[in-house]
């Protein structure tokens, strides 16, 4: 858990501006005896009239400044959670040759929001690292594309018989747009994989939907700023040898076991693919949640849950694994404020006080995957089983 707070700064600027604007105010003493006493009150008020609006004015420029400050702090949780690798299992499922050997042909693209040169550079150059060989979209970095463009790279990754995998450079927004050119039909017939997340989450429940397995993921940050050992169960589960994960939480969790395919990713987008003719909660299989977000407030991530508690979404699933939340904001004296009155000491307590009073599930916090620098990959569409205790819980792909 990371806060940064200016306690007290706020309070000692205002009392500061508050002095300087009573002692401008109050005509200095002076003796009965000076002759030219009435010159030098009218000098004094003078400089009175200016000074105190000077003065009040660069305070009130400092308190803003640790308003805003103080507005601006952010949050993060479960990035530090303890999370151990227990052992790599090879993929043993239906899709045994849906995986990746050196010197495949990937497919590099970015089927979300556009990146720069220095991102899809950094993927093509790992990936040629790891042994593959990239090939990079048409309209990658195209500053002047279309979604049609966007479109046109991504119907090639999945029709060239010789591209085996889909990497994705970066996540944003754009992947819903996409998606209504892309059907359930033609990802089933493509059967590779795809690699991401964020955004990519669009994609993730339409894979999940053509009953494919799918990658979340890190992207081009995989290759210039992600943790050592997140970056080789990355690299260990595109070849087909998926991690098992236990780990240790201060988060209070909602112990119990469950068995389902793993869907989610990130909330706000995972939002709004459900009712959509690729919403993965439609398959007929039972499912784990996973959520995980960034830059959201306690408002927002309440307000997303609750959709998906209106929709059935949390009611119908086996369990639930939230992930990290990233550069939350907070308000001021670090507190968590919410509109319905209450405060809550994290995203996990507000989740648990506001929305798993009447849901018998198992509920496991802060599971190391999201936009932190730790970002464990995970298997999505394929079954998952989770053991989930008070402090602690495991993932075990089936």
């Amino acid at each position: 858990m990371k806060t940064s707070r200016f306690t007290g700064t706020l309070a000692s600027l205002t009392l500061l501006a508050m002095c300087l604007c009573f002692s401008a105010c109050v005509p200095p003493r002076v003796q009965n005896e000076q002759p030219d006493i009435k010159e030098e009150e009218e000098v004094s008020e003078e400089e009175v009239e200016e000074a105190p609006e000077e003065v009040t004015k660069e305070v009130e420029e400092e308190i803003t400044e640790v308003e805003e400050e103080e507005l601006n702090e952010t949050y993060s949780e479960g990035d530090n959670t303890n999370c151990e690798i227990t052992v790599y299992k090879e993929y043993r499922g239906e899709h045994e040759s849906y995986f990746l050997s050196r010197g495949d042909k990937i497919a590099v693209i970015s089927p979300s929001a556009l990146p720069n040169r220095e991102q899809v550079d950094a993927t093509i150059n790992g990936l040629k690292e790891w042994g593959y060989v990239p090939v990079e979209g048409k309209y990658v970095c195209t500053e002047s594309r279309q979604v049609k463009d966007v479109v046109r790279d991504f119907k090639w990754a999945l029709t060239d018989p010789e591209i085996k995998a889909i990497f994705c450079v970066r996540g944003g927004f754009g992947a819903t747009y996409v998606m209504d050119s892309i059907s359930a039909d033609m990802i089933k017939r493509a059967e590779k994989p795809i690699i991401g997340y964020s955004d990519i989450t669009v994609y993730h429940s339409a894979w999940t939907y053509a009953g494919l397995p799918s990658m979340h993921a890190c992207m081009s940050v995989t290759f210039t700023d992600l943790a050592e050992e997140c970056r080789e169960a990355e690299r260990q589960m595109m070849m087909g040898f998926i991690p098992s994960y236990k780990c240790e939480t201060e988060e209070k969790c909602i112990p119990g076991e469950a068995t389902g395919i793993l869907i989610g990713g990130n909330l706000a987008t995972f939002t709004t693919v459900v009712d959509t003719v690729y919403d993965c909660t439609k398959t007929g299989q039972p499912y784990v949640l996973f959520f995980e977000d960034i830059a959201e407030n306690l408002t927002h991530i309440q307000r997303y849950l609750t959709v998906l508690k209106n929709t059935g979404v949390l009611d119908n699933a086996e369990a639930i694994i939230f992930g990290e939340w990233t550069d939350i904001p907070t308000v001021k004296g670090g507190e968590y404020a919410f509109p319905r009155g209450g405060k809550f000491s994290s995203v996990a307590d507000m989740i648990r006080k506001e929305l798993l009073v009447d849901l018998n599930i198992p509920v496991a916090f802060g599971f190391p995957a999201g936009h932190a620098n730790v970002n464990y990959p995970l298997l999505m569409g394929e079954k998952v089983h989770v053991n989930i205790s008070e402090n602690s819980y495991t993932i075990d792909w089936e």
